[in-house]
């Protein structure tokens, strides 16, 4: 009978002690990825355009600008910032991100909710969408137009329709990230300005988890001098393997690339390591000290039976000199 509880009591201590274990060496809790920014190009920037959006269509990119009265969209000249083209928008719009779909540009605007199309050839108004909330960027990722609204929530809509088809929520070490703007559909990943941080983050557009970031700090500190001319604008160009940011009011465009740095990485590997050597250690000594605690219980008991039985009621009575 003893054996038998002592063995369930080490079951259920072992069974406790797995549960409380990671399955791996990996912690939910992990630090994300920061990747390098490294400048490929620099070529000006129209320091009045109050930038919302950037998207490469061919050698050129198209940009849209912000704030009532001064909202458009323009097709610059890479190779020197040039503006060749250029529409404005009704003043009642505060033009906000972009996005190329088929044979057009489709502008998000602040909070008028409604969505601006463009035909690309002639940057003529065509048509428009509307939706609930606000605005913010836009990107379309081969099967959906991607939209954020200033919050955590990145929203799928059909490029046809712009109904919303699937929503994912932006985590990184699982907390929320909301302020999401600008974005830049590259494959299956999103790539999104924050508002008022000098940070682009890579998210995956399946479960919405941040898988890297990057800072563009080096950049930031020399470009804006208020609290909103900030970063604000990325824009994948495959021809040159890299992508084109800029900020509200810069003076600058850069064309970057995103690399992961070995250093770092081994470093990050080092320390996860470390701590699943010392998971793997605390295990063993809460195990230790559990096999120890519940090998005395038989002593203890095998102690107790030992003891001489009590005296009778009559050896009781005698006094002891």
């Amino acid at each position: 009978m003893r054996g038998r509880l002592q063995s369930r009591l080490l079951a259920a201590f072992l069974l406790v002690m797995s549960l409380a274990m990671p399955v791996d060496g990996t912690d939910s809790n992990e630090l994300v990825e920061e990747r390098d920014l490294v400048l490929i190009e620099t070529t000006p920037h129209d320091s009045t355009a109050f930038t919302q959006g950037l998207e490469v269509h061919g050698n050129l990119i198209i940009e849209s600008t912000g704030l009532y009265g001064h909202s458009g969209l323009r097709e610059l000249d890479p190779s020197n910032g040039d503006v060749l083209r250029e529409t404005v928008v009704d003043e009642i719009y505060f033009g906000e991100g972009i996005t190329v779909f088929d044979s057009t540009v489709i502008m998000l605007t602040w909070m008028s909710g409604t969505a601006l199309i463009f035909d690309l050839e002639t940057l003529s108004l065509t048509g428009n969408f509307s939706y609930e909330g606000e605005g913010w960027g836009l990107c379309f990722d081969g099967q959906y137009l991607v939209m954020s609204n200033g919050s955590s929530e990145l929203a799928f809509r059909d490029p046809v329709t712009f109904e919303m088809r699937r929503s994912v929520t932006v985590i990184s070490n699982d907390e929320e990230i909301d302020r999401l703007n600008e974005l830049e559909c590259v494959g299956s990943t999103v790539y999104a300005n924050v508002w008022g941080q000098d940070r682009i983050i890579a998210i995956n557009s399946s479960s919405g988890v941040v898988e890297f970031y990057v800072s563009a700090a080096s950049l930031a500190a020399d470009q804006g001098h208020t609290k909103n001319e900030v970063l604000n604008g990325i824009a994948f160009d495959e021809s040159n393997g890299g992508f084109w940011i800029t900020g509200k009011n810069w003076t600058e465009m850069y064309l970057v690339s995103f690399e992961s740095n070995p250093t770092d990485n081994l470093n990050e590997s080092t320390e996860i390591e470390e701590q699943r050597v010392t998971k793997v250690q605390t295990f063993v000594n809460y195990f230790i000290l559990g096999v120890f605690f519940l090998s005395i219980i038989p002593i203890g008991r095998r102690l107790k039976h030992q003891q001489p039985p009590p005296p009778s009621e009559i050896e009781q009575s005698v006094d002891v000199p």
